[in-house]
């Protein structure tokens, strides 16, 4: 099954038709983008952890085992290493081996004894005997009977008896005579004793142990710590370590009670058991990729990965996550990284596709061909489902199979076979759905251009047998190997280098007419013999009065006018005259222009579809030799005198233009003399009109200072006037006071007055009229008599009443 974005239909894989009602009934737009879409998540071939087969649900111990235990069973010491009498009482007793099923039970101590031996040792008097220094022991025979003596000095009494071995340490983990009759085994903290009685197996505790029967055999002591398993027989002690797992085979009992050996995964811990069937295969990190035991079977797969695997026969993939499977037909074939660079993942019959957007993936389904671009991912678990590769959306030809995508760009066209029918197509994206739709190769319409050149029966040979055989075969050319060679009217041989532009505008009817691989060749033939027909028709003269021929287009034609060598300049023809060659020339190059497209255009139109759209002539050369070298000294002759006369030119030139140099020089010295001129005048007459301002200023201040100086002086002056006034007035008005509290002095005062009076009208009088007193007697100017002034002194002292009068009715 495949899953696509937003449920939608994959389009290359829809027949014309289909497509068009597929686009109408959603309204796809053309140019519309859609978002690429990776979730691994929702991919049904990849599986989950299953919760009902997590860790917890896997058997990780031996409970159900047969021959579990929960500890291992020990003998328990029969003697104290702290007291060497308890050694030497085992060794000289006759005790009881544990069995089988008392092993647990047995202590090995005195409950044990069943009697004591008959010993030939006794306690030596002096110096005589065998001296047993402290902490060892003696060891004598009788009767090839062991026997023990501890510290002190003893001696052998019966003849029979030899000493075996004397002062034995007892400082030593093991101590056994040569016959292995007598065994003394000291297991110390952190070990475990293994010895065989009789061919049982048996373990050791921790302490002094005492054998003297000659049948037990000691197998080694293992220390727990320096072992994750040993084993002893029946007996088994696993110590799986953190983050380990102990790969274990146990026996259990089935539901039916039949028992079976079973592979087991044991956590970490220790674990005890008794079983013959019991083995142990190792230990295995937890966080291992693959854990393999068997039928049990862990992936942990990491996230971005995906494990391949085959259970019973059938490919599967597990997703991110701890899987745990039981089955006797898996194998692990490692993960595969998910990264937007591994686009395909491959197992058995089941492909992922990861399609990013740009790819196009390329497949076959049940033998027809299958083109995925819609960016998203893809399932299939399908043995006629077979992946071919990925490849650029932005190629131009894409074909699987019958399918066929098509791009042609603007500017050219595709060419196809439809049943055998010709059909070309226009730019744009095609798809193309049929076997008997053969697409050929690509034909440019966009305008090219060839060089006129006459190449030999050769170049034509070895260009077709190269294009036959798809190769590109470069000839070197010589500099004036490009010019088409043509003879003029007059058989002159010439040189031309012409380029011809022209372009496909009917596919189908030059593909039809011609084999478009000599399309080239045909127009370069045709326009090399119709050009070599128009300069047959023409005069070297009227090519050669051209040094630049260039016709670029119908109605742009450029011809430069060259000066006929030997001609004197009496003899050079004027203005009219040299427009009349200008005319013949470029009437010339356009009518080899013009009759060179009225030639070719039309008919290449009409019969082939090719459009002739121009063509432009560079330069010319003359071939022949003794011709072109005159030509060239004529032209240095002309080169020499031009040269000369361009020479004359030049110092006509630099003596004008020193003469104009040395009167720029004059009129930029007087320019310069009347600008300093200039800036002095400037100069001079600011510093005056700053005096000036200067002295205007000075005058201005010194004038408001006089004129404050006097003001200020006018208004002490009228203080002071001021003052005297109202001094004199409030003297005067004391004194008014005092004469008048007497009429004398009220007279008196108005006699002053009066004296005041005429005084001050007389002032200034520098003539005196007599006047008669008779006439007018009461002028001023009369002579004063005492009648006069008695009258006065009347008329004052009733205006003085007057006015006193006055005075108090205004105050009342």
């Amino acid at each position: 099954m495949a899953k696509y974005l937003d449920n939608e239909v994959n389009l290359i894989d829809l027949k014309d038709g289909e497509r068009n009602d597929y686009e109408e009934d959603i309204g796809v737009a053309e140019d519309e983008e859609e978002p690429t879409v990776l979730d691994f998540s929702d991919l049904k071939l990849i599986e989950d952890p299953i919760a009902e087969m997590s860790t917890n649900a896997l058997p990780q111990t031996l409970h159900d085992c047969v021959g579990f235990l929960k500890e291992l069973p020990l003998l328990q010491p029969n003697a104290d290493q702290s007291d060497p009498s308890t050694i030497v009482n085992m060794i000289n007793s006759y005790i009881t081996m544990p069995s089988e099923a008392s092993q647990r039970s047995f202590d090995g101590g005195a409950s044990n004894i069943l009697a004591q031996k008959k010993t030939a040792h006794s306690a030596a008097f002096g110096s005589l005997g065998h001296t047993v220094r402290p902490g060892c022991i003696s060891l004598y025979k009788k009767y090839d009977i062991i026997y023990a003596v501890p510290e002190g000095r003893w001696w052998l009494l019966d003849p029979l008896a030899s000493w075996v071995s004397k002062n034995i340490s007892l400082d030593t983990n093991l101590i056994k005579t040569q016959d292995d009759q007598v065994l003394i085994i000291r297991i110390i903290e952190g070990q475990i004793g293994l010895i065989t009685i009789q061919g049982v197996h048996y373990l050791l505790d921790v302490g002094t142990h005492v054998f003297n029967t000659g049948t037990v055999q000691f197998a080694g002591a293992v220390t727990y710590a320096d072992k994750t398993y040993f084993g002893h027989g029946p007996y088994h002690y696993v110590n799986v370590p953190r983050g380990k797992n102990a790969k274990v085979w146990a026996e259990v009992v089935g539901p039916d009670g039949v028992k079976a050996l079973v592979p087991r995964l044991i956590k970490e811990g220790e674990h005890f058991i008794k079983s013959t069937f019991f083995q142990y295969k190792g230990l295995v990190n937890i966080s291992d990729e693959y854990i393999g035991h068997d039928s049990i079977h862990i992936l942990n797969v990491v996230k971005g990965r995906v494990a391949k695997a085959n259970c019973d026969n059938l490919p599967r993939l597990y997703g991110e996550g701890k899987h745990i499977i039981e089955s006797s037909n898996f194998s692990y074939e490692g993960t595969v990284l998910i990264s937007p660079d591994n686009l395909c993942i491959s197992h058995g019959t089941i492909t992922i596709l990861q399609v990013p957007r740009g790819k196009i993936a390329l497949a076959w389904n049940k033998n027809e061909p299958y083109l995925l671009d819609r960016p998203g991912l893809y399932e299939f678990n399908s043995n006629n489902f077979h992946f071919v590769g990925f490849v650029d959306a932005s190629e131009r030809r894409i074909e699987l199979g019958s399918k066929k995508i098509i791009q042609i760009y603007t500017g050219e066209v595709g060419i196809t076979y439809n049943q055998g029918h010709l059909k070309v197509l226009d730019n744009g994206r095609h798809i193309i759905d049929s076997s008997t739709h053969v697409f050929e190769r690509f034909l440019s319409t966009k305008q090219r251009s060839i060089r006129l050149i006459t190449y030999g029966a050769n170049h034509k040979i070895n260009s077709r047998h190269a294009a036959s055989h798809k190769k590109t075969h470069d000839f070197t050319l010589e500099d004036d190997a490009d010019f088409l060679i043509c003879e003029t009217k007059d058989l002159v041989k010439v040189g031309v280098r012409a380029d011809v532009f022209y372009s496909i505008v009917d596919p189908n009817k030059c593909i039809q007419t011609l084999n478009t691989d000599e399309l080239e060749d045909l127009v370069r033939e045709t326009a090399v013999s119709t050009l070599t027909n128009i300069i047959r028709s023409t005069a070297l003269n009227q090519i050669a009065q051209s040094r630049q021929i260039s016709a670029s287009s119908q109605s742009d034609v450029i011809a430069t006018d060259v000066t006929a060598v030997g001609v004197t300049a009496e003899d050079e023809p004027d203005d009219d005259e040299l427009d009349q060659q200008a005319a013949a020339v470029t009437y010339f190059f356009d009518r080899a222009h013009d009759e060179f497209m009225s030639k070719l255009h039309e008919d290449f139109v009409t019969r082939y579809g090719v459009d002739i759209a121009n063509i432009r002539m560079e330069s010319f050369k003359i071939m022949d030799t003794e011709l072109a070298n005159e030509i060239a000294q004529n032209c240095l002759t002309t080169a020499h005198v031009e040269n000369q006369l361009s020479n004359l030119q030049g110092q006509n030139l630099i003596a004008t233009q020193k003469e104009r140099t040395q009167a720029d020089c004059e009129k930029i010295k007087a320019s310069a003399e009347a600008k300093s001129l200039e800036v002095l005048a400037s100069a001079e007459n600011k510093r005056r009109v700053d005096a000036a301002k200067a002295e205007a200023e000075s005058r201005k201040v010194q004038t408001i200072t006089q004129a404050q100086a006097e003001a200020d002086a006018i208004i002490l002056k009228a203080k002071a006037e001021a003052e005297a006034i109202r001094m004199k007035a409030v003297a005067e008005a004391e004194r008014a006071d005092l004469l008048s509290q007497t009429v004398l002095g009220q007279q008196q005062s108005l006699l002053e007055i009066y004296s005041d009076m005429v005084k001050s009208s007389n002032e200034g009088v520098n003539k005196v009229i007599y006047m008669d007193p008779s006439v007018n007697r009461d002028s001023p100017f009369a002579m004063a008599s005492l009648d006069g002034l008695n009258r006065d002194l009347q008329s004052l002292s009733k205006l003085g009443v007057a006015v006193g009068e006055s005075t108090a009715e205004t105050v009342n």
